[in-house]
């Protein structure tokens, strides 16, 4: 997403949201992507709308999973439509709804997008077999590259907390980011114990202090946008390095 030059440059205060001008060119859609959305494939059609997404176009779906979380975010569910969205897209809402079978559906993907999208980077990391302390800052800092995705998703997990707690899949959405951070986290401190990198301590117990207090930066966001999130999110790295007395060089060779 933006360089990673300076991981503690202070992001923007104010959060640029696309707006909603874009002039609505239902009339001019492709013949063909009405007749798709009118008819489809009868098997794909019965199938859970996460399986038709998957075997058609992703990077569309993509695009609408992205302009989906901006008005979400900007807005609330409530007063966010299919026919927003659409107009948002300039496509026809027909289209919208041969992918998704409704706003919630919509709703809840555009959640588990954001949930996918924030941990791209660090996956790639621990993928390169990168070492726990460079993926605990990478994870940290992702907090600052990507803040304006992780504020969007915080502010309409916080939206559907407040108004649409009955939706169990919605739930299940919004609780995997914390499942997946809790596991990432206690992995590679558990990992950097084991290389006496890092001081016997409570994987489990670190991995939540970590994800408390990134969720209070970006909580903090949310209320206060002049909110130093970098000045924090530093403040926070140094804390964890000196909780795990890490100094750069293995424990075990110490002198």
């Amino acid at each position: 997403m933006r360089s990673r030059s300076n991981v503690w440059s202070r992001p923007n205060a104010a959060l640029g949201y696309p707006g909603e001008s874009a002039t609505s060119r239902m009339s001019q859609q492709p013949n063909k992507d009405l007749e798709r959305a009118r008819r489809g494939n009868e098997r794909i059609r019965s199938a859970p709308a996460g399986s038709r997404r998957d075997e058609h176009n992703v990077g569309r779906v993509d695009e609408f999973l992205t302009t989906a979380l901006n008005l979400f975010a900007e807005r609330n569910f409530a007063s966010v439509t299919i026919k927003d969205i659409a107009k948002a897209l300039d496509v026809n809402t027909a289209l919208i709804y041969y992918y998704f079978d409704s706003k919630t559906d919509l709703f809840r993907a555009t959640i588990e997008h954001a949930v996918a999208g924030a941990f791209d980077n660090v996956r790639a990391l621990a993928d390169k077999s990168a070492d726990p302390p460079t993926i605990i800052a990478a994870w940290l800092s992702n907090h600052v590259n990507k803040y304006a995705d992780i504020h969007r998703f915080v502010k309409i997990a916080l939206d559907f907390r407040g108004a649409h707690e009955a939706d169990p899949d919605i739930a299940n959405a919004i609780e995997s980011f914390y499942v997946e951070e809790r596991k990432l986290l206690s992995k590679i401190i558990r990992e950097g114990i084991k290389l006496g990198l890092f001081k016997q301590v409570d994987p489990n117990r670190m991995a939540t202090f970590i994800s408390t207090y990134l969720d209070g930066c970006m909580v903090r966001l949310v209320i206060l946008p002049d909110f130093d999130l970098s000045g924090a999110v530093r403040d926070l790295h140094r804390c964890v390095l000196e909780q795990l007395a890490y100094s750069g060089t293995p424990r075990k060779k110490r002198k």
